[in-house]
């Protein structure tokens, strides 16, 4: 009887734990509202920075994408940015705090890019 308690109290605890964690990760790709982005996949020069809101924050928050929270730094402009993966060969979007951070990034990596 006393396994049989302990077995449901710790399947329970598995599925709050769970439960809490995806709470966690919406919660903090929700925290990427009003921040700003482009997918560095596609020609930085014809590309523009987005704000991360309504229909882009919700690919982001898709199946579809992966998001690491982690701040990276090693941006082509140094500004730290976060980035959000699509599934397989994809978009890519880094992701900076403001748009002078985005567009400082697009801008470095267009010149990079230049022959």
């Amino acid at each position: 009887m006393m396994r049989v308690a302990l077995a449901t109290a710790l399947v329970a605890m598995t599925v709050t734990a769970s439960t809490v964690a995806a709470r966690a990760e919406a919660e903090s790709i929700d925290s990427l509202q009003g921040q700003f982005a482009f997918n560095w996949h596609t020609e930085p020069a014809k590309t523009r920075c987005a704000e991360v809101k309504g229909e882009l924050l919700s690919l982001l928050k898709s199946d579809a994408f992966q998001c690491n929270m982690q701040v990276i730094t090693n941006t082509a402009s140094g500004e730290p940015a976060r980035v959000c993966t699509q599934t397989g060969d994809g978009a890519e979007y880094l992701i900076f705090q403001t748009q002078k951070a985005c567009e400082d990034e697009r801008l470095t990596q267009a010149s990079n890019s230049e022959e």
